[in-house]
């Protein structure tokens, strides 16, 4: 691509990262096929100089030597001597994921990191599932992590389970409003409130806008975002929220 293909070189796209990989490993990974790209056009014609070059004359018998202006090429912009033309690319990460998570992530490269900002400050919300273990608990709350506590579970069935999850999501819910800085007793923010549209103006602490149980087979069990939410991301991860 060379210089042209990085005049053109703007925009977001998104990426998935598999489970077991680290965000910033995926970004690299990005950059590195990007840099390859872009060191793969052709370069410009080398310059040509005028050296003056010691050499016999030509139709004399004699060995005498002379000065003759010869036009060569200019090694200073040779890819073994200089080495690549682009050595780094600047990338922006719209969110990041955990390790153990898998998702989409949204990147940004030239002009389009700006965009990310944009992004940021529209309150997407995040779609996620989640998937759990009853009887175990681990020191990171993931699957490899150091077990800490195991305990039965034959008491939790999944009315008690769902009864929990409507109370984060009454809490969250009173949080969200909160965080909106909306006005209830409007006749536009009351309809926002009851078709899901309300996000926090300022900076807010993780808020879970929807969460149900998908599945309830003990000890595992699956939950998600609740319907009538639009999916903006889906990743294995430790909730169903806004960030």
């Amino acid at each position: 691509m060379g210089l042209d293909g990085l005049a053109r070189l703007h925009g977001l796209f998104a990426a998935y990262k598999p489970p077991g990989l680290k965000w910033k490993h995926l970004r690299d990974t990005v950059e590195l096929q990007l840099l390859k790209g872009l060191n793969a056009g052709k370069r410009p014609a080398s310059e040509h100089r005028v050296r003056f070059l010691l050499g016999p004359v030509e139709g004399s018998e004699e060995k005498e030597l002379t000065l003759t202006a010869t036009s060569v090429p200019t090694l200073i912009d040779h890819p073994l001597v200089r080495g690549p033309a682009f050595t780094s690319l600047k990338i922006g990460m719209g969110h990041r994921l955990d390790a153990q998570a898998s998702g989409v992530l949204v990147l940004g490269v030239g002009r389009g990191r700006r965009l990310l900002t944009d992004m940021y400050n529209a309150h997407l919300t995040k779609d996620y599932t989640v998937h759990g273990l009853l009887g175990k608990a681990t020191d990171d709350f993931c699957e490899d992590g150091r077990l800490v506590e195991k305990t039965t579970y034959d008491h939790v069935t999944r009315e008690k389970l769902e009864r929990i999850l409507s109370l984060i999501q009454g809490s969250h819910q009173k949080a969200l409003v909160m965080y909106s800085n909306a006005d209830l007793q409007t006749q536009e923010a009351y309809e926002m409130a009851v078709s899901g549209v309300l996000r926090p103006m300022n900076k807010s602490p993780m808020l879970v806008t929807g969460i149900r149980c998908l599945q309830f087979a003990p000890p595992e069990f699956l939950l998600g975002p609740t319907l009538g939410y639009t999916s903006k991301n889906k990743a294995l991860e430790k909730g169903a929220v806004h960030a």
